[in-house]
């Protein structure tokens, strides 16, 4: 899982080269990477040169992402939900796929963008509707919100990002507020929640009294 990398204008390639060379040693089997991937200005990246990049991340069953409120800032939403996928990475914008036959990975759109686009995500139940229920279900959610509904709709595994953990002290206090979580590990009943600090930073290339993370997820299904 590696949220909030904000590929653009400050993280750039030497950045990324890290993040492939990172992952990769993992030989992760899944990759997720739950939004805000892309930044709201692409800097100085050329289109080839960001695909051939993201192109080298490897995982056995697939790479999958969903957008976060970066990926629509700028009005450039379709355009990078487009170099994701011509990336190999498959962006689940409210869609559900069933992997390795065996669980079901689930992607919602962005909470906001209803206000930044005019178009309210589906309801969680709807983008559920249909699924076999005797089968896991993770669920790819930017920002680590409307956790209620996410227990009361059967969800196992929540993957979230977004808050980066205030980035700089003294605003995890306001992260904490905010969030029912803002980082790391809950577990709410039957749901799991984890919510990670994100790969890359949002403005200045700097973090105080928090660190980026690729988090590694070692799941078994009972």
């Amino acid at each position: 899982m590696v949220s909030d990398v904000h590929l653009g204008t400050i993280v750039g390639p030497k950045r990324l080269s890290l993040l492939v060379t990172e992952v990769n040693r993992l030989q992760p089997d899944l990759l997720l990477l739950p939004g805000d991937i892309l930044d709201d200005h692409p800097g100085s990246w050329s289109e080839n040169e960001l695909v051939e990049s993201l192109t080298k991340l490897k995982a056995r069953y697939g790479k999958y992402a969903v957008p976060g409120n970066h990926e629509y800032l700028g009005g450039r939403i379709e355009k990078n939900i487009a170099l994701l996928e011509r990336s190999g990475i498959r962006v689940l914008r409210d869609a559900c796929v069933l992997v390795g036959n065996s669980f079901y990975l689930a992607g919602r759109d962005e909470k906001m963008a209803r206000i930044i686009s005019g178009k309210a995500r589906l309801p969680l139940a709807q983008l559920l509707a249909g699924i076999d229920r005797t089968r896991p279900v993770i669920l790819m959610d930017h920002q680590p919100v409307d956790l209620d509904e996410a227990l009361r709709e059967g969800v196992d595994l929540q993957l979230s990002g977004h808050t980066h953990v205030g980035q700089m002290f003294p605003n995890r206090f306001v992260t904490r507020r905010v969030y029912e979580i803002d980082w790391g590990y809950l577990q709410k009943e039957n749901l799991q929640v984890v919510v990670s600090s994100g790969f890359g930073t949002w403005g200045p290339p700097i973090r105080v009294g928090n660190y980026p993370e690729i988090v590694a997820i070692d799941l078994g299904f009972a």
